[in-house]
């Protein structure tokens, strides 16, 4: 995999893409109009787009951007003049970031689609729909309280299953905290119908973890003992601290994510579920994540979709998604939207063989994902849209 240029680095998305922008849909539409108060998002491709020789008639040279937001997408993300073109045409572009821990990974991706961003987040909130991908054959949601039921479609991986009778710290193939791994080679009759014992167990223990997360916040969240001692809560705040644009452009949202479940933000729609994601090469991914969708206060036009990770069964210690769905108020129309990605993990579990070429290949998988996902995202959206104005003609 090529590796970052080396301006590339997760420290210029700090503020800018989650700053209430509009970006353009051509260089044309989006650099016209001088009176109107763009946004940075918009701003910086705009100037991107001139900068790169774009076709805008001669009135729009009178008001070219600060030179800063010119070359933000270039220097920063790494964004050249024929990905910008992409990003013009609908394609998604995607790239990798730089991180301060090679383990860390971060991926960054953008899409425009043909929606209001009312009726996306209007989908995206029906979270029974919207957690539905190709890669996730089950996934459940935990009401509140959590109950048994939210967990029945749960069963432990069977592969995983022989390694849990051997688990010990240090020397276990899967995530989890010592006294879990004690208690599943004790207290489990290993000779008598394991998996229906494993499955059972796993279930209470996940609705146990759950509640307790929602009273007691990162406090309650998981130490794993798979491959030494890590505070799942320690790795998810070191990825806070890197992402820079929570703190920066959106205090609120940072402030509750700390604070959770103590503060209060309001407006917001939020769920935890459970979910088994397969990714192809990849063993299947059992994760618990807490997941938020809100319209912050400081930036108009911007609807942000946070996903924090609190459980994964194999490779990431932490996991933290921000989706900034941003206006692209065009002059005809109506006004679609920009999906811009910042997904930040964490991994620990590296098979044998060379560090550096499992680490590509894992990053490539993430990136590669990424990319499906906003297509798919813009395609399903998209049909959506089109179906319900079928239906109310």
């Amino acid at each position: 995999m090529r590796p970052p240029t080396p301006q590339t680095g997760e420290a210029g998305t700090a503020a800018s893409f989650v700053s209430g922008g509009q970006p353009p849909t051509s260089g044309r539409r989006a650099c016209r109009g001088h009176g109107r108060q763009r946004g940075r998002l918009r701003l910086f491709l705009c100037a991107a787009l001139l900068g790169s020789g774009a076709t805008t008639g001669a009135s729009l040279h009178a008001q070219e951007p600060p030179p800063r937001l010119a070359t933000f997408l270039r220097q920063r993300i790494g964004v050249d003049s024929a990905q910008l073109a992409a990003v013009e045409r609908g394609e998604a572009v995607v790239k990798v970031l730089d991180t301060p821990n090679k383990r860390d990974v971060a991926v960054f991706g953008i899409i425009w689609a043909d929606v209001p961003r009312e009726f996306y987040t209007t989908r995206l909130q029906d979270f029974k729909e919207s957690l539905k991908t190709p890669t996730r054959p089950r996934f459940g949601i935990f009401h509140d309280p959590a109950t048994p039921r939210d967990v029945e479609a749960m069963t432990v991986n069977r592969q995983d299953l022989a390694g849990l009778k051997d688990c010990r710290p240090g020397d276990c193939n899967i995530k989890l905290p010592a006294t879990e791994m004690e208690r599943f080679r004790t207290q489990i009759d290993w000779s008598a119908d394991p998996e229906l014992q494993a499955d059972t167990y796993l279930r209470q223990r996940l609705v146990q973890y759950v509640t307790d997360y929602r009273a007691r916040g990162d406090s309650a969240m998981v130490v794993y003992d798979d491959t030494g001692r890590v505070r799942s809560s320690d790795a998810f705040a070191a990825l806070l601290a890197q992402s820079r644009y929570v703190y920066q452009d959106i205090p609120s949202l940072q402030q509750y994510l700390i604070g959770y479940p103590h503060g209060k933000l309001d407006g917001v729609r939020e769920v935890l579920f459970w979910a088994e994601d397969a990714l192809p090469g990849l063993k299947p991914i059992l994760s618990v994540t807490h997941s938020l969708v809100y319209a912050p206060p400081e930036s108009s036009g911007v609807t942000l979709m946070a996903a924090k990770q609190i459980y994964a069964d194999h490779y990431f210690e932490a996991a933290f998604d921000l989706t900034a769905i941003v206006d692209d108020a065009r002059l005809a129309g109506r006004p679609g939207i920009y999906l811009v990605v910042l997904r930040r993990s964490r991994f620990d579990d590296l098979p044998s063989g060379p560090v550096v070429s499992i680490r590509s290949k894992v990053v490539g998988k993430l990136r590669d994902q990424l990319r499906v996902d906003l297509e798919r995202q813009k395609l399903v959206s998209e049909q959506a849209l089109r179906s319900s104005e079928q239906e109310s003609h």
